[in-house]
């Protein structure tokens, strides 16, 4: 089923239109010349004919000759050709016989009155017609055209004379038609193309203003609708990060005096159950500290963008995150080709390694491997985490890029942003994170970064 195009839905519309018009307008004109009496009023025609018929009775070849040029010239100029169901016929009649009639002409046609235009019934069609006499002669000359209007616009219209002339034309005005929506569309194409290149965390105003009405209306509301969306994104924003300070505070305070409560009892049950308070104040403080990090992360105006030396910085991580490995048995490894520089956000940077390292190293089973991989092309720039652990399913690895969202089998604990956050930072780099799985069958992320000013 082909899509639904606004182009093809107004060039159906004008050739609809131009249908209608050419209806109106030949109905028009078959209308008018049936109501009119035309030749039928004319003196000048009958004249002529039924001199032609008295000067020549001697001479019936000769007249009948002469009689057919002027029906052949009446039907050229004031009929269609030789039909005579939309063409005016003459007939020529002396001393009561017939001595010239048109093709096809209906001979039964004869008017009650002369030079008057009746309406006559006869074979089967109404006609109009307008009998006139010589003043010299029985001599009569009769102009037949037909008056039934339905009868008449069914048989143009099988004859072609209705339909083929619109049929004709309208492969004709096609490509002028399409040409003509295309020029009028290119403001709509420009503001559609601006859209398309927003990034989903770019809610500033639509930059193109169009001078068409239309158009800015349009405009006008989808800046009004990125508008509100801002300030429900800023004011969410807001919340979270200010709830989230407002608990590392008591956090805190909470493991400060659990941790002292817990060097004074001697109770192993106790000691458990403060070990217990401890772990989640950690997962709690976890949490905090992620969301504190998903908000800056999002928040442009936060990280202005300066030279960042990349390799470095992993290396850096690394070492931080060294003792967390040790204490699970895991061992790290770098495979850094060269000094990789970027132009980027530290801070976001920083969030992006520790989590997807935390995450390998949270995952890995005890004497397993996180590998860490960092190359640098013209075009970007690719950072690898491998590790050995369950992975992830992969009808899942879209939905893990949701806030919150944990791997319903996942027996680890976590917060569910680790993977929102490394995504938000890549997004501001022009990058990209694809998931799959590890040479180990675990887990391996891979961000590609724009290359920016990178150098090996």
């Amino acid at each position: 089923m082909s899509t639904p195009s606004l182009v093809r839905r107004i060039m159906l519309a004008q050739m609809l239109l131009l249908t209608l018009l050419w209806c109106a307008f030949l109905t028009y004109v078959l209308w008018e010349s049936l109501r009119s009496p035309g030749l039928l009023a004319g003196k000048k025609t009958y004249d002529t004919i039924l001199a032609v018929v008295d000067q020549m009775a001697d001479r019936p070849q000769a007249r009948y000759k002469i009689l057919r040029e002027i029906d052949l010239a009446l039907r050229e100029d004031y009929g269609a050709g030789d039909d005579p169901a939309i063409s005016t016929s003459l007939i020529v009649r002396s001393g009561g016989q017939v001595v010239y009639a048109s093709e096809g002409a209906p001979l039964n046609v004869r008017n009650t009155h002369y030079d008057e235009a009746q309406r006559i019934s006869a074979d089967g069609s109404l006609w109009r017609s307008r009998t006139a006499r010589s003043p010299r002669s029985d001599a009569e000359a009769t102009l037949v055209m037909p008056a039934d209007e339905w009868h008449f616009f069914i048989h143009i219209n099988t004859r072609g004379y209705y339909l083929l002339p619109l049929l004709i034309s309208l492969p004709f005005l096609l490509l002028p038609a399409w040409l003509s929506v295309r020029v009028a569309l290119r403001p709509w194409s420009k503001v559609a193309r601006e859209v398309a290149a927003r990034g989903p965390q770019d809610l500033t105003p639509l930059q193109s203003m169009p001078k068409h009405e239309e158009l800015r209306n349009m405009v006008d509301c989808i800046n009004d609708l990125l508008g509100r969306v801002r300030e429900s994104a800023e004011r969410e924003r807001a919340f979270i990060a200010d709830a989230a300070h407002e608990l590392r505070t008591p956090l805190a305070a909470m493991r400060i005096n659990v941790e002292a409560l817990q060097s004074h009892v001697t109770d192993r049950q106790q000691r458990e159950l403060l070990g217990g308070i401890l772990n989640s104040g950690d997962r709690a403080t976890r949490l905090v500290r992620q969301l504190l990090l998903l908000m800056r992360s999002e928040t442009r105006t936060a990280n202005p963008r300066r030279p960042v030396a990349l390799t470095a910085l992993v290396q850096e991580r690394l070492a931080v995150l060294s003792p967390l490995a040790a204490r699970c048995s895991v061992e790290l490894e770098l495979d850094a080709r060269g000094e990789i520089r970027i132009d980027g956000m530290r801070e976001g940077l920083v969030s992006l390694v520790d989590n997807l390292v935390e995450n390998a190293i949270k995952y890995s089973p005890a004497q397993g491997r996180v590998e860490v991989a960092l190359h640098a092309s013209a075009q970007a720039i690719v950072l690898r985490v491998s590790d050995a652990g369950p992975g992830i399913a992969p009808e899942l690895r879209e939905r893990v890029f949701d806030r919150f969202f944990r791997d319903p089998d996942q027996t680890q604990s976590g917060s569910g942003l680790g993977l929102a956050i490394v995504q938000t930072v890549a997004r501001q780099h022009g990058g990209s994170v694809a998931l799959d799985t590890s040479a180990e069958g675990g887990l391996m992320v891979t961000v590609t970064l724009a290359a920016g000013a990178a150098a090996g």
